[in-house]
């Protein structure tokens, strides 16, 4: 391929060198730049200022798609792939596609996959792949930092956000209140005996119980709604622009859901699991942490009510 490369390269450089004709050069390749250096360096200058894969793959398509039939990008590294708007789904069909191999010597840094209206050339493949090649390292290392920054925020069991997600997203709505004036809610949820579950049957049958909660917490949430798992058995959600009372229904509606799938253990018998949740709204002239404070002073008060129910 480097060989083939060179080949493709003399040919522009020695013109009276070459042994074809110029007409016999494709068309579609004869338009391509023979000297790439100013688009490898526009590439190199985006991938300073980018910090995600898709606006990286978004630079390198902006600079290539009036010279090729090209439609998108997907990057492929690892198990992650990341493409452009207009790469087809997996259920649609590419007129054309193609996948190239960006190494750096021995290291395979991913595969990037091209949907074209037409098939690509050997030719403009090489030329491509040599341009592509510039962002290969920045393609591979910003899809790191999205991991890093994904992972930073996620709770490894259940998928759903840490604490310290939730402390920015709270002040972030804390804020939007201020501006705009909409109510949002907090609801905290606390698992009930959970510690009696663990000692019975066992941490994995509760590892199990966790994800089966936070599968149902997400279920009742609307794609702007918020869910994190603070550690232990403690759950919470943020619903912008909602009120007290929509926060109840989704909470009531988490309780019908967990009631009705237990989570069946080999030995045939069911756990279900009970839960006691507190949720406040937001408030004019509070401090930091006020409107979480309210929420868990009311989880404090319904679990105290379990509590006396029980006795």
């Amino acid at each position: 391929m480097a060989a083939y490369r060179t080949t493709i390269l003399d040919l522009f450089s020695d013109p009276q060198g070459y042994r074809l004709p110029f007409s016999a050069i494709p068309e579609a390749v004869s338009r391509l730049p023979a000297e790439s250096t100013r688009l490898n360096h526009e590439l190199l200058l985006a991938a300073q200022r980018c910090m995600d894969p898709m606006s990286l793959l978004n630079e390198l398509l902006d600079r290539v798609r009036d010279l090729l039939p090209i439609s998108g990008f997907a990057w492929h590294q690892e198990h992650e792939e990341i493409r452009t708007s207009e790469f087809p789904s997996a259920e649609e069909t590419a007129v054309a596609s193609h996948s190239i191999d960006l190494c750096q010597g021995d290291v395979r840094l991913g595969r990037l996959r091209v949907s074209a209206s037409r098939p690509i050339e050997a030719a403009e493949l090489a030329w491509l792949q040599h341009l592509a090649q510039a962002i290969a390292y920045p393609l591979r290392n910003t899809c790191l930092y999205q991991r890093a920054l994904i992972e930073a925020q996620q709770d490894p069991l259940t998928c759903l956000k840490n604490r310290r997600a939730f402390d920015m997203e709270l002040a972030r709505e804390e804020a939007r209140f201020v501006r705009y004036g909409i109510k949002s809610s907090l609801v905290i949820f606390d698992l009930n005996g959970f510690k009696a579950i663990n000692d019975t049957w066992g941490h994995d049958i509760g590892d199990r119980l966790l994800s089966l909660f936070a599968m149902g917490l997400q279920q009742m949430l609307r794609e702007t709604d918020h869910a994190y798992r603070f550690g232990g058995d403690e759950f919470s959600a943020i619903l912008p622009a909602t009120n007290l009372y929509g926060a109840k229904i989704m909470a009531n509606r988490l309780v019908d859901w967990l009631n009705n799938h237990p989570l069946e253990l080999p030995s045939g018998e069911k756990v279900r699991i009970r839960t006691s949740y507190g949720m406040a709204e937001t408030d004019c002239d509070e401090q930091d942490q006020d409107w979480f404070r309210r929420a868990d002073q009311a989880l404090y008060q319904a679990k105290r009510c379990q509590k006396l129910i029980a006795v």
